[in-house]
């Protein structure tokens, strides 16, 4: 059991990673790969999706309760909604398994074409917030971050794109899975405590840290 906790209050969000996963949740690493970072986003969020637990209720012959009990919910999965103001090709074609638009050489995406059929491209996704308050340093004067991690995303849909005179939005939904051990080794061990790890069952990862996020770019990279 912790003898200590920490205690911080998040505001704003920074920064987000959308790192290239295969089937199994573990991230595509090399030039098959994909890594983007951008902060063009107006939100996530996450609405967790349960199961009811089954309740038993019986009644005896005079009508007095008998059997009065229900079994605990159940965590299946995070549905997540996300919104973005900067559309960066790459990053969607890959969320919502579209078919990039590219022109040049060497090859710069500039759109994408979205085909019938199942959205079967996996992705991680992560959010840093700033921290708000006198707790935004830590007693050492680093500064420290809220860091999200959804470790497994997929069966991503598109939303609402609404063309008209004001700025256009694009929104996605999404669905989690549990995360995978290369994912955490590649991506999220400089984000958790030393020696933490994440579990094949654990959906979202919510962590203060001193790390700091990484470099916002439109051209995506490769782990």
């Amino acid at each position: 059991m912790a003898t200590h906790s920490t205690c911080a209050t998040p505001i704003k969000g920074t920064h987000m990673r959308i790192i290239e996963l295969d089937t199994c949740g573990v991230p595509v690493t090399g030039t098959d790969g994909q890594v983007s970072v951008t902060k063009g986003f107006v939100q996530v969020n996450m609405e967790p999706q349960y199961e009811d637990g089954v309740e038993f209720f019986e009644r005896t012959a005079d009508g007095s309760p008998c059997v009065n009990q229900k079994d605990d919910p159940t965590l299946k999965r995070m549905n997540l909604t996300s919104q973005f103001c900067e559309v960066n090709a790459s990053a969607v074609t890959l969320m919502i398994s579209a078919r990039e638009l590219t022109s040049g050489t060497p090859a710069t995406g500039t759109g994408f074409a979205v085909a019938e059929g199942n959205p079967t491209r996996r992705y991680s996704l992560e959010v840093w917030q700033e921290v708000a308050g006198a707790g935004a340093c830590d007693a050492s004067g680093q500064q420290r971050y809220i860091y999200n991690a959804w470790p497994n995303v997929g069966a991503t849909q598109l939303g609402a794109y609404v063309i008209e005179n004001g700025r256009s939005t694009l929104e996605t939904t999404s669905e989690t899975k549990g995360a995978s051990a290369q994912w955490v080794a590649l991506v999220a061990s400089d984000y958790l405590p030393a020696g933490e790890t994440i579990d094949d069952d654990e959906h979202w990862v919510w962590n203060v840290t001193t790390t700091a996020p990484p470099t916002i770019a439109c051209d995506p990279t490769t782990l």
